[in-house]
């Protein structure tokens, strides 16, 4: 029997129930059996992990040398015919019986006792791929189990991992080489390229905001396309593959293993590869130690000493890598169902919107009237000023926008699965969070000083949360005293 368990992000596990022929059963039966097997093991997705649990009236001995990889250094008992088979089977599928591999007390072991001779035999398996060996936290008997049978139960831990799969949609973005900007004259070739650029086109005043839009943008691109350029990808590990010291250790080991194949029976080839092995494994310990004493010393300079919280940062993701966000389910409209597949979540959140932004709502007269009229803000509708322009882009954040970001990213408060505990964010491109910052500028200036409440300090000058958490403390601090 076989049983294919659905996991997470379209990802299976794959259980296979035997009962295998005994020792006494006919040739003819034995070769059908694992033939048959064989089979199905082909027909399992390679992605799905496999697990085979049955009884195989097999004993596989201890002769981990002659089986590695298919057998481990704990076995017990004699091999007889059946766990040749067991063991051929195992080591063509690249499988490994798992009963074999953890250290632990005969009794732990053996799942059958021989009801002539009274001694316990283990012929009870669970089998998984030598890939997958690593999600077997630990394989043993119980004992005390009873399951009204003269087997003994096999109990095997597990904790499955599974790869993150390659993300789809093409080629990822290139990032421009903001950093050649730093110098002076790479920034002053910027900008004369750019003024050039905007000089020799031809712009018309008088048409629509996305097509001047559209025609100054091109033009930008240009220019840093042209003077700037893209950043190349860096190798942030400790292994780099263009470290001439990494690279002769390579050549050296894999001329060692070149010779050893070449001759596997000779002793001196051999203890050359291993020798070579040796000497490559303690030179990259070398390298790999250097590379963290290194990023610490960075980190703690960053943190402390500079104030570098960018670097910090940077330092930070190369030690933890790159982070992978999980689609997490959604409830239905009704609440009963949960929504897991891509699809019904996009669709529940278009559901969701759609009914928050476009619900009528109906005010009365009486309190449309009692909010005070306050009078017309000139100031409102001034051109913009340069001064006024360049102050918004010192303060806006340097998140490049709806360039690359994902639709699904909320900031969320309290239960995932549900879509009101969600709080949908606006994503703008540099140039609209410009315009953004000088709107806002001139509103708390104009309108929000005279109904902004004493206790709001977000978004107003000489205030922020830090001077709110300080006198907090403080009042905590005397309460104490």
């Amino acid at each position: 029997m076989s049983l294919r368990i659905p996991l997470q992000n379209e990802q299976f596990v794959t259980l296979f129930s035997i009962y295998a022929p005994t020792l006494q059963a006919e040739p003819a039966d034995k070769e059908k059996f694992y033939s048959d097997l064989r089979s199905f093991l082909h027909s399992t997705p390679t992605e799905d992990k496999i697990f085979i649990l049955g009884d195989f009236n097999a004993r596989v001995g201890r002769d981990s040398d002659t089986w590695k990889g298919a057998l481990g250094k704990h076995g017990i008992g004699n091999c007889n015919d059946n766990g040749r088979l067991l063991l051929e089977l195992c080591a063509e599928q690249q499988l490994v019986i798992t009963n074999t591999i953890f250290q632990q007390k005969d009794s732990l072991k053996t799942t059958w006792m021989h009801p002539r001779s009274k001694h316990w035999h283990l012929i009870d398996y669970i089998v998984t791929r030598q890939s997958d060996l690593k999600d077997v936290l630990h394989t043993r008997v119980m004992p005390s189990a009873e399951c009204h049978t003269d087997h003994r139960l096999v109990r095997c831990k597990l904790n499955l991992q599974f790869k993150p799969k390659p993300r789809k949609g093409g080629p990822p973005k290139r990032k421009i080489s903001v950093g050649s900007l730093q110098s002076s004259e790479i920034k002053a070739s910027f900008q004369a390229n750019l003024q050039t650029r905007i000089e020799g086109s031809s712009y018309s005043i008088d048409s629509s905001p996305e097509v001047f839009w559209e025609q100054l943008k091109t033009t930008i691109q240009q220019s840093f396309e042209e003077v700037l350029g893209y950043t190349s990808k860096k190798n942030r590990d400790w292994f780099d593959e263009n470290n001439a010291e990494i690279q002769t250790l390579l050549a050296k080991k894999r001329s060692a293993l070149q010779a050893h194949l070449a001759q596997p029976l000779c002793p001196e080839k051999k203890a050359a590869f291993r020798t070579a092995c040796s000497i490559l494994q303690r030179e990259l310990r070398v390298i790999q130690n250097k590379w963290w004493t290194d990023l610490a010393q960075k980190t703690q300079v960053c943190a402390d000493d500079t104030g570098d919280y960018a670097g910090f940062y940077a330092a930070l993701k190369s030690v933890y890598g790159p982070t992978y966000q999980v689609q997490s389910p959604l409830r239905s409209t009704d609440g009963e169902t949960l929504l897991t597949d891509k699809a019904s979540i996009l669709n529940r959140w278009s559901e969701h919107f759609r009914s928050l932004f476009s619900a009528n709502r109906i005010v009365q007269d009486t309190a449309l009237n009692r909010i005070p009229q306050q009078s017309m803000k000139t100031e409102l509708d001034e051109v913009l000023s340069l001064q006024e322009t360049c102050k918004a882009i010192e303060e806006i954040g340097k998140a490049g926008g709806v360039d690359g970001i994902p639709a699904e990213i909320y900031k969320n408060k309290g239960e995932k699965s549900d879509c009101s505990n969600y709080r949908g964010i606006t994503l703008l491109s540099i140039a609209g969070k410009v315009l953004a910052r000088i709107l806002l500028n001139r509103l708390v200036t104009t309108i929000a000083e005279e109904h902004l409440p004493e206790s709001q300090c977000g978004f107003r000058s000489n205030r922020g949360t830090t001077d709110m958490v300080f006198a907090l403390r403080q009042l905590q601090e005397k309460c104490r005293e």
